[in-house]
């Protein structure tokens, strides 16, 4: 009998790769480079052999496997597991990623955006479990997000579903990677905080920051400002403030359109803990409905860096269920 479920998470850097039983133990995790730079071919190879070795490692044989779930960096189809241009993986165009993987493993293959898998992950394993209905923001370069909606991940007709970072919070905003502007991943990511922490800066504000990055702006990194924020740099706090100012009020307009039970924060950035946490809280409780506001926790998540590869593996489960 086919007792486990493969997850693989795709990034632009590493492919991380777990095993998880039918009753959700996680058997076994690994990592390996994604050699995005060599191409399509390259990185189905090793995502294969990630596959192939942790499977033997664990002493598992592939007959036991009953699916592997891939989160991939979009645009994509989920339905035909075709990975269109994502801009993490070079030469990647049209990429029948499902169909290549089923071929090369003789497993059913299931592909999922990444920022949809880590929701499913938190849903199913992390902070989320036990809540029917919840929304999970992933704070990295950019602002991902996922939905579940009554158990359900919410993917969308043409699996574009839940983009949360592209939210509109400023009407002529900053200039965001998709070609929009004033997009919620342009403030509260990463790296929003670092254009908002060089604002400052550029505006004539003295701070730590500046030393850290030995006067070159260009090099201002998240933990610059966080390093510089536990020793009350002004600045540094300030702009973590700003960043979670806007992430409170983008998470206000979740919690009025989606009236969730949680909002699972996922990414670098949840390691400044209530730096963070406390007033986005604040901010999004006095910008929404007063009763989902309340009832809403706002946590951060449960399985670390792992949200995407063990969700990775619990949709291919939940898809495969709903197959057979």
């Amino acid at each position: 009998m086919s007792s486990y479920i493969v997850g693989v998470d795709v990034g632009g850097t590493f492919i991380k790769t777990a095993i998880v039983s039918w009753d959700k133990r996680v058997i076994g995790k690994s990592s390996c480079p994604t050699h995005a730079q060599e191409g399509p071919q390259a990185v189905m190879d090793a995502m294969e052999g990630g596959v192939r070795d942790l499977v033997a490692q664990n002493k598992i044989s592939m007959s036991e496997v009953m699916a592997v779930g891939i989160g991939a960096p979009g645009p994509m189809n989920w339905k035909t597991g075709v990975v269109y241009s994502p801009p993490n993986l070079a030469g990647w165009k049209d990429v029948p990623l499902g169909t290549e993987m089923q071929k090369r493993l003789n497993v059913p293959c299931f592909i999922d955006n990444d920022a949809n898998a880590a929701c499913y992950g938190e849903f199913w394993l992390g902070a989320g479990q036990g809540a029917e209905n919840m929304a999970v923001l992933t704070l990295g370069t950019g602002v991902g997000g996922g939905l579940i909606v009554f158990g359900l991940l919410l993917r969308g007709e043409d699996g574009t579903a839940a983009e949360l970072g592209h939210l509109k919070v400023q009407r002529d905003g900053r200039l965001c990677g998709c070609g929009s502007r004033g997009c919620l991943e342009g403030y509260a990511s990463v790296t929003g905080m670092v254009r908002t922490a060089i604002e400052a800066l550029e505006s004539g504000r003295s701070s730590l920051i500046h030393d850290l990055c030995q006067g070159d702006h260009a090099r201002i990194t998240g933990k610059m400002i966080f390093e510089a924020a536990q020793e009350e740099d002004e600045v540094a706090l300030w702009t973590f403030e700003e960043t979670a100012t806007w992430l409170g009020l983008g998470i206000a307009s979740i919690i009025n359109f989606q009236n969730p039970e949680k909002i699972v924060l996922c990414g670098g950035m949840i390691d400044a803990g209530e730096m963070l946490f406390e007033p986005v809280r604040r901010v999004a409780k006095a910008n929404a409905f007063q009763v989902p506001a309340e009832r809403c926790k706002i946590v951060p998540a449960g399985l670390g860096a792992d949200s995407g590869v063990l969700g990775a593996a619990g949709c291919a489960l939940a898809r495969y269920e709903a197959a057979n």
